[in-house]
């Protein structure tokens, strides 16, 4: 079952994105990388505003891949609708 999934490195595809995944855990802990100070970027962004913008953009992006690298799930006929009721129930 886990073989099948996409967190399971079977390709370079599923690979990158979970090196991309645990890299992002990594970058999610910014005091490894003392941006804590007051600094700015530009003479007017402080740099963990910055950082933490950039990490969000990061994030969509690599959520976007997940979902589009996710396999598409199996459509199912048998799924009655609220309205409908199911095929062999008597009232």
């Amino acid at each position: 079952m886990f073989k099948e999934s996409v967190w399971y490195p079977s390709s370079p595809r599923n690979a990158a994105v979970l090196v991309m995944l645990v890299g992002m855990v990594l970058l999610h802990h910014t005091s490894l990388f003392g941006l804590m100070d007051a600094g700015l970027l530009f003479g007017w962004l402080p740099i963990q505003l910055a950082y933490d913008l950039a990490y969000t953009v990061l994030a969509v992006l690599l959520l976007y891949w997940v979902y589009t690298v996710a396999p598409k799930g199996e459509e199912r006929d048998d799924v009655s609708t609220p309205n409908e009721p199911a095929s062999g129930s008597e009232r």
